[in-house]
């Protein structure tokens, strides 16, 4: 039996944990691109510790982390009843100043979201830079607003400086890429305000892959429409799959080997992997996909961590060829 002191201190370093995940839940990997930490975390706000109570904040978060995980925002709508199964999937929780902070098990969930027909979207995502106007820019409670949203939906955000806030007028998608590139974002959510003295009324537009998407609604809305557009581009789906064989250069040694084996088996578009063959410092992999082959380039080229040797379409028969980029380090 623990004693009253040692549960304490258990109950402490449970609370430090969960606050150091959510203090790096997005960090910045290279640029373009972000690792999410904290993927399958969430914290739900409790009236008491009864288990009546516990259960229901369990099939909360895990509707939390659904639409986190899969880019869709109604995915706790789409699972229903389904969100039940909880329990089952948390790894370790505990209370907080109020709250119930959750962690669950990431295959666990990914299996789920899977049998219920949500995509995947992994942890490797876009930045998206975020301008809004200076009359706004000040407002803590409504930039507070747009971190905490893109936390919940898992979007890693850049702030523009006040003097870009104050000059951009984005006209063309190339106007949009360079701006990006200056900040090393793949995405750019800018804030129209119909009306400087409210942030319930806000025109977004998102500026992204050449196209400008929009919404009208609160403070909020940015990062809601970030995660939708940028979640539907990344996220994979299991209704394509199939063998792809991906030959990587460069990989000089047992730790250059060893860390790309764990990086491919890592992405969410592969299932498994196999090594077809080794040549010098060339490693031929047979990949079996979630998705296509196009779904594995995207995350490949938003990660920077191979630099694909080949431009233009690829058919799904020929081998990808890349090469391991020695500037970036291998999750």
């Amino acid at each position: 039996m623990l004693t009253h002191c040692e549960k304490g201190l258990i109950d402490s370093w449970t609370r430090y944990i969960f606050s150091a995940l959510f203090a790096l839940l997005l960090l910045v990997a290279n640029a373009g691109a972000a690792t999410v930490n904290g993927m399958y975390d969430a914290a739900v706000r409790v009236t008491d510790s009864t288990e009546a109570t516990r259960q229901a904040a369990f099939a909360t978060a895990l509707g939390v982390v659904a639409a986190r995980v899969s880019g869709q925002r109604d995915a706790a709508t789409k699972l229903g009843n389904a969100l039940s199964a909880a329990p089952k999937y948390v790894q370790r929780y505990g209370y907080n100043s109020g709250f119930l902070e959750v962690g669950f098990d990431s295959a666990g969930v990914n299996a789920f979201l899977e049998q219920a027909g949500l995509p995947l979207w992994g942890r490797a995502r876009p930045v998206t830079l975020v301008i809004v106007p200076s009359t706004l820019q000040g407002v803590r409670e409504a930039r507070a607003a747009v971190e905490q949203t893109a936390k919940l939906r898992g979007v890693p955000l850049v702030w523009a400086r006040t003097e870009t806030s104050e000059r951009v007028n984005i006209t063309n998608a190339q106007q949009a890429q360079d701006l990006a590139d200056h900040y090393g974002a793949t995405a750019i959510l800018v804030a129209r305000m119909t009306d400087p003295t409210t942030v319930t009324s806000v025109k977004w537009q998102l500026f992204f892959d050449g196209a400008v998407q929009e919404i009208q609604g609160s403070i909020d809305e940015g990062p809601h429409l970030a995660a939708d557009v940028l979640g539907h581009y990344y996220a994979v789906a299991d209704k394509e799959s199939g063998i792809t064989i991906l030959e990587v250069v460069g990989i000089d040694g047992l730790d250059a080997y060893a860390s790309t084996l764990n990086y491919l088996t890592g992405l969410s578009t592969v299932r498994n992997v196999k090594v077809a063959a080794l040549q010098h410092d060339t490693v031929r992999f047979q990949l079996d996909l979630r998705g296509g082959v196009e779904n594995l380039r995207r995350g490949l080229e938003l990660d920077q961590k191979l630099a694909a040797l080949q431009t233009g379409a690829v058919d799904p028969s020929t081998v990808l060829m890349y090469r391991l980029n020695s500037n970036s380090k291998l999750q």
